[in-house]
C-alpha cells in the first residue's frame, strides 16, 4: 500500500514540475505589460537559404542527369535559321550591304564582339528551321572524324579545347562551330524547301539510309557495344538510332531538292555557241613539240650538278632551232640529244621511249603565259618555231595544230545494275548474268523506249544511287565511270537508244545510251553550270541567316 502511495505522490510531483515549467515559458514569452512577445526570426533566413540551396542542388542534379543522358541535347535548340524572301528575289542590294558590313567589320577594333542589338539586326525574315544540339553534334562528328577520330573522346575534347587555327583567341571548337553553321544554314533551307514542295524519300533512298545505319551497327558490333551507345560515343549524348536516322533523312531530302534545282539549269546550243565564239581559246587545244635547254651538262663524274650556263643554253637552243625544218627533223634532233645525254644505258636507241617532246591536247590555261600566248596566236601555222625564255633555261617550240576538241567530253545514259556478291548464293556471277539477260529480253519484248527502260531500272536495278531516277546518269564526264561501261558509252559508233549488257567490277549493267557531248561543249556546259550554281548558292546565303541559341553552350561537349 505504501509503495502505491509513493508512486502516486511521485507522479503528482512530476506533473507539478511540468506545470511550473510551462508557466515559466509562458512568462518568458510575455513582455512587462503582459502582452505576448513576437516570435524571434533569427533562424528564418537560415531556413530559407537552406531550402534554396537544396532546390539548386536538385535542379543541378536534374540538369546534369538530363544532359548526361542526352535529353537536353535532343530537345534543346542550338541554332535557328531565318529566311528573307525579299533578299532572295533582289540579292544585289543585300550583297552590297553584306560586303559593306564585312569591310566595316574588318576595320573595326571590336571584331570579335557582337552585341545583342547586332544579333537582333542580323535576324531577317521568318524562322524556317532549327538545329538541336544533337544535330549540331552530328555535324561536328562527321566533319571532325578525319581530324579528331572522335570529337567526344577524352583526346578529342582536349583537342577541341585547344587554340583556334585562326588566331582569333577562340578554340578549335569555335572553328568547327563555324563550319557546322555553314552546313546547317544551307541544309535547313533546302530541307525546308523540300518539305514545302512535298518531297519524300523513295524506296531506294530509304534503302540507302538503312545501309548507313547498318554500317554503324556493324562498327558497334565490332566494338562490342549497342548501336545507341556507339552513336553516343561518336556524336555525343542523346544521339540514338532514331535521332541519327532523322538527321540523315533531313539531309537526304535537302540534297534531293538541291540536286533537282541544279539539274534544272540547262543550256541550249545557241548559248553554248555564243560562249565559245566570245573566247574560243578558252576551249581550244593545241599540239606541239618542245625541248628545254637548261645549260646543265650531265656528268657521271660528279654527284653534284653544275651551275646552269644560261648563255650556253641559249646558244644550244639557237643551234637546235637552226636545224629544225618540220616535225620529223625536230623529233630526230631531240632524240639524238636525249640518247647522247643518257647515262644509264649508253646503247639505248629506243626512240619511242626517249621521245618526250610531244604535247597533245594542251589548253591555254595550263601553259605558261609566254608559251600560251605564242601557241594560241591566230597567226600560228603548222611547223612554226620559236624559242621561249623560261626561268630554268630556253625552250625550243614547234607548233603543230590548234583545234576545237571534238572527242566525247561527257555522256548521258541509263543503266540497270545486277550486282555480283559472291558471298550471296542469289547474287553469283552466273545468276546475275542470267538475270540481266532475262530483263534485257523483257525490255526487247516491249516498246523499247527510254521510258520503258526507266521503269525496269526502277524495279530491278541494284544501284541505289540511280534506281529511283530510272537508272539515269546525266553529264557524266569521261573518266568518271568504270572503264568497261565508259568504253561502251563513248564508242563513236554509239547511237541513241543502243542497249547492251556490259560487265564491270560491280556486276552486269544493261546500258541504255542516250547521247554524248563533244569535249568543247562539255567544258562550256560545266563552266556555265558552275557559275549558275554559285550564283544560286550566293542568293541562298544572302537570304538566310543563322542565330545561336542558348543551347549552343552544350555544343561539342559530352
Amino acid at each position: 500500500m505504501n509503495e502505491k502511495k509513493e508512486k502516486v505522490e511521485s507522479e503528482n510531483w512530476k506533473a507539478e514540475d511540468a506545470r511550473e515549467e510551462r508557466k515559466e515559458r509562458l512568462a518568458q514569452s510575455k513582455d512587462e505589460e503582459g502582452n505576448k512577445k513576437p516570435i524571434k526570426t533569427k533562424n528564418k533566413t537560415g531556413r530559407i537559404i537552406s531550402i534554396v540551396l537544396a532546390i539548386v542542388i536538385v535542379i543541378g542534379f536534374v540538369i546534369w542527369f538530363l544532359s548526361s543522358n542526352g535529353f537536353l541535347q535532343t530537345h534543346t535548340k542550338a541554332l535557328t535559321v531565318y529566311y528573307d524572301e525579299a533578299a532572295f528575289v533582289n540579292p544585289s542590294d543585300e550583297t552590297e550591304e553584306t560586303e559593306e558590313a564585312e569591310e566595316t567589320k574588318e576595320t573595326s577594333e571590336d571584331e570579335s564582339a557582337e552585341t545583342e542589338t547586332e544579333t537582333e539586326e542580323k535576324i531577317k525574315g521568318n524562322s524556317i528551321g532549327s538545329v538541336t544540339v544533337s544535330e549540331a553534334n552530328i555535324y561536328l562528328g562527321l566533319i571532325s572524324q578525319q581530324y579528331l577520330g572522335g570529337a567526344f573522346s577524352e583526346a578529342g575534347q582536349d583537342t577541341l579545347s585547344g587554340d583556334s587555327l585562326y588566331g582569333s583567341g577562340g578554340t578549335l571548337r569555335d572553328d568547327f562551330l563555324t563550319s557546322v553553321e555553314v552546313q546547317a544554314k544551307t541544309g535547313e533551307y533546302f530541307y525546308w524547301q523540300a518539305i514545302e514542295n512535298g518531297y519524300e524519300l523513295d524506296d531506294a533512298e530509304k534503302e540507302e539510309l538503312d545501309g548507313i545505319i547498318d554500317q554503324y551497327s556493324s562498327m558497334a558490333s565490332q566494338s562490342q557495344v549497342t548501336l545507341n551507345h556507339y552513336l553516343s560515343i561518336m556524336f555525343g549524348p542523346g544521339v540514338t538510332e532514331n535521332v541519327f536516322r532523322d538527321f540523315f533523312t533531313k539531309n537526304t531530302l535537302a540534297n534531293k531538292y538541291y540536286k533537282d534545282v541544279v539539274g534544272s539549269f540547262t543550256y541550249d546550243q545557241a548559248i553554248i555557241d555564243e560562249t565559245y565564239e566570245a573566247n574560243p581559246d578558252n576551249y581550244n587545244e593545241v599540239d606541239y613539240r618542245s625541248y628545254l635547254f637548261t645549260g646543265i651538262k650531265n656528268s657521271s663524274d660528279s654527284e653534284e650538278s653544275e651551275d646552269p650556263d644560261l648563255e650556253q643554253a641559249k646558244k644550244d637552243a639557237e643551234d637546235f632551232l637552226a636545224e629544225v625544218t618540220d616535225e620529223a627533223s625536230f623529233k630526230k634532233l631531240a632524240t639524238t640529244l636525249t640518247i647522247k645525254d643518257e647515262t644509264t644505258d649508253e646503247d639505248s636507241t629506243d626512240t619511242e621511249e626517249t621521245d618526250t617532246t610531244l604535247s597533245e591536247g594542251s589548253k591555254k590555261a595550263s601553259l605558261s603565259t609566254d608559251l600560251g600566248e605564242w601557241l594560241f596566236s591566230d597567226e600560228r601555222s603548222a611547223n612554226d618555231t620559236t624559242i621561249i625564255e623560261e626561268t630554268s633555261g630556253y625552250r625550243v617550240v614547234l607548233f603543230l595544230d590548234k583545234y576545237k576538241p571534238t572527242d566525247t567530253g561527257s555522256y548521258d545514259s541509263r543503266h540497270i545494275l545486277f550486282k555480283i556478291e559472291e558471298d550471296d548464293e542469289e547474287k553469283t556471277d552466273e545468276k546475275m548474268k542470267a538475270k540481266a539477260e532475262e530483263i534485257l529480253a523483257e525490255y526487247n519484248a516491249g516498246p523499247k523506249t527510254e521510258e520503258s527502260f526507266a521503269e525496269l531500272a526502277k524495279e530491278y536495278s541494284d544501284d541505289t544511287g540511280s534506281a529511283s531516277d530510272g537508272g539515269l546518269y546525266e553529264n557524266i564526264a569521261v573518266g568518271s565511270f568504270v572503264p568497261e561501261y565508259e568504253e561502251y558509252a563513248i564508242d563513236p559508233a554509239r547511237k541513241e537508244g543502243d542497249v547492251e549488257i556490259v560487265k564491270s567490277s560491280y556486276g552486269y549493267h544493261i546500258v541504255y545510251f542516250i547521247s554524248s557531248t563533244e569535249e568543247w561543249q562539255a567544258s562550256i556546259q560545266k563552266e556555265l553550270l558552275y557559275k549558275d550554281e554559285q550564283d544560286y548558292l550566293t542568293k541562298v546565303n544572302n537570304a538566310t541567316s543563322i542565330v545561336r541559341e542558348k543551347g549552343i553552350k552544350y555544343f561539342g561537349k559530352p
